[in-house]
């Protein structure tokens, strides 16, 4: 699926045409870059399908011990990376980096994280080394942030203010947006703005339910991930990953509860764990020997 998606990605590349999304045509005549949509509404949906898409075959050339099985993989992966790359999707390019440093430490354990700081640095040296980024970081941080974020910054910097102001109950479950209309737009009586949305899931669920939702949050994360992670095999390994990128693209995009693969990754997790039932001892009657007939 990911394949044939990236190839209808190609085609409206190549020809500059976008389905059913007006908007992102409209985006599209006035940025420097052209993004692609594929069969889904945004971009970025399509980039996480994409990711999601990868881990697998990420995982078997990792871990596979057959030579072709990995050689195709390899090749599945270079189109759907074609396929993300024209999506110009920020948040999936952050889920697909989670994927592939957490097959690595599958694979390579601690050792893995030498190598992922040592890259970490190496890109940090040349962001810094560049002289517009350098002189963002020194003198426009947070506004410098915002527009390399299309204003997502600002977005989840608010929410952190809401999810302070109402840290025991929050807000209620779908109120983000009101709330966020009375403290930014407190002229907008009873109406939600259109961009009012936090982009950021925990940011959500702390705005929204405060810390006991967002305790329960972290609670079925920590429980999921070590059910994938310990437990459950090979499959659970896949599906661990796929729900890492979930999780990494909800920090900038949002929908991690939206998303139905995610639920459909956290059965597959439960499906592939062992069954462990608890073996019940029961006792045994103590038979005595027959005693044997003493002759009087």
């Amino acid at each position: 699926m990911a394949v044939v998606f990236s190839a209808v990605g190609f085609y409206q590349y190549d020809t500059r045409n976008i389905f059913e999304n007006p908007k992102l045509g409209v985006s599209n005549a006035y940025a420097p870059f052209f993004r692609v949509n594929s069969v889904f509404w945004d971009p970025s949906v399509y980039g996480r399908f994409l990711v999601l898409a990868m881990a697998p075959s990420i995982l078997l050339v990792v871990l596979g011990r057959s030579l072709r099985l990995s050689l195709s993989a390899v090749a599945v992966l270079v189109v759907t990376w074609l396929g993300l790359l024209i999506s110009f999707s920020q948040s999936s390019f952050a889920a697909l980096l989670v994927v592939v440093i957490g097959a690595s430490f599958i694979a390579w354990r601690w050792r893995a994280l030498v190598a992922v700081a040592l890259a970490l640095a190496v890109l940090a040296g040349i962001a810094v080394a560049q002289p517009q980024i350098r002189r963002s970081l020194e003198h426009h941080t947070t506004h410098g942030l915002n527009d390399a974020s299309s204003g997502r910054a600002s977005l989840v910097a608010n929410g952190i203010r809401i999810a302070k102001a109402h840290p025991v109950r929050g807000v209620g479950v779908g109120g983000f947006k009101r709330a966020y209309a009375e403290r930014v737009y407190p002229n907008l009586k009873n109406k939600e703005p259109k961009k009012a949305a936090s982009h950021d899931t925990p940011v959500t669920v702390a705005a929204e339910t405060g810390i006991v939702g967002l305790a329960l949050f972290a609670w079925l994360l920590v429980a999921v991930f070590r059910q994938a992670f310990r437990r459950a095999g090979r499959v659970g390994l896949v599906a661990g990953l796929g729900l890492a990128a979930i999780f990494a693209h909800s920090l900038f995009y949002n929908a991690f509860f939206e998303d139905p693969m995610m639920w459909g990754l956290i059965g597959l997790v439960a499906l592939a764990s062992p069954l462990l039932v608890p073996v019940r001892r029961v006792a045994r009657p103590v038979v005595e020997p027959e005693k044997e007939a003493v002759p009087v």
